[in-house]
């Protein structure tokens, strides 16, 4: 391993470089944390400042909840108003950071549209595997993808999600998409049970022998709830916090985030023991 690198804005994502932090803005009202929500112009703003400040490498927005709507009834948003939602955002963050501008979305029509505007990547939680025309978009503008496990509900076993990655990554690579230009995401809280989110985190080196980096979302999600016991999502920082440190320590390269500041001292303390403690990618094979 070592060479899974991938360059978004001159930030460099792989083994060799320190672990990159996502920060999530959900533009969404129907999101299942309320706290990542910002639609006014003003609040986009501030969490933008907050975000910089707090030393976030990348933005994530997205305009339709991807929470499982089994589990938090969340309501499907058109490609209409997700247009909308997301031209809205990407004016003013455009305008106040240079920071890179990742666009959660499945659409091509949105993704189009975001790249027009200066989106860096697209996050593809379908993994290419919804709209038949984001592969071939993707390859076209040659920009970084994150292609995510989305096995379907329910997502029984490791195994599954990374079958699915893989028919993912072929799509991706039989588009002439540029493996320089991929990273891959376990899908941890996408229709899975606990028990496969826990083990998914256990055996992130299954995921990192594909050969590309890894991101890890954990942060307030429903695995989480159900391990330390509370359904409100505004209660799982603590535990976000503890997973993000082991999935750091077992490899991931971009850590997806709704609490930078807490988060980025996870990812500290992860990488330290990963690196210090005499941990190496080779040892994890």
């Amino acid at each position: 391993m070592g060479d899974n690198l991938v360059n978004i804005n001159g930030i460099q994502v792989g083994d060799r470089h320190p672990v990159r932090l996502m920060g999530v803005i959900n533009l969404s009202p129907e999101s299942f944390y309320r706290g990542s929500v910002a639609v006014a112009d003003s609040d986009i703003e501030q969490v933008v400042s907050n975000f910089e400040e707090d030393g976030a490498d990348f933005i994530d927005i997205g305009a339709a909840s991807t929470a499982p709507k089994n589990i938090y009834g969340t309501a499907s948003v058109s490609v209409e108003e997700e247009v909308r939602r997301i031209g809205f955002a990407m004016k003013i963050i455009t305008n106040i950071t240079d920071l890179p501008i990742s666009v959660d979305t499945t659409s091509s029509v949105v993704a189009e549209m975001a790249l027009d505007m200066g989106a860096a990547l697209i996050n593809d939680v379908s993994g290419l595997q919804e709209d038949s025309e984001m592969a071939g978009l993707v390859a076209s503008r040659d920009v970084p993808v994150i292609l995510m496990a989305s096995c379907g509900l329910p997502c029984k076993s490791v195994r599954s999600s990374l079958d699915t990655l893989k028919k993912s990554y072929k799509i991706a690579l039989d588009e002439e998409i540029s493996r320089k230009k991929i990273i891959l995401d376990p899908g941890i809280g996408f229709g899975k049970e606990t028990d496969v989110d826990c083990k998914i985190l256990h055996n992130l080196n299954k995921f990192l022998a594909l050969g590309q980096p890894l991101l890890v979302g954990v942060s307030r999600k429903a695995f989480i709830g159900e391990l330390v016991g509370t359904k409100n999502p505004a209660e799982r920082l603590t535990g976000s916090i503890a997973a993000t440190a082991i999935a750091v320590y077992n490899g991931a390269n971009v850590i997806r985030s709704h609490d930078i500041k807490d988060t980025k001292e996870a990812i500290r303390i992860g990488e330290a023991i990963r690196t210090r403690g005499g941990m190496n990618r080779d040892r994890m094979g």
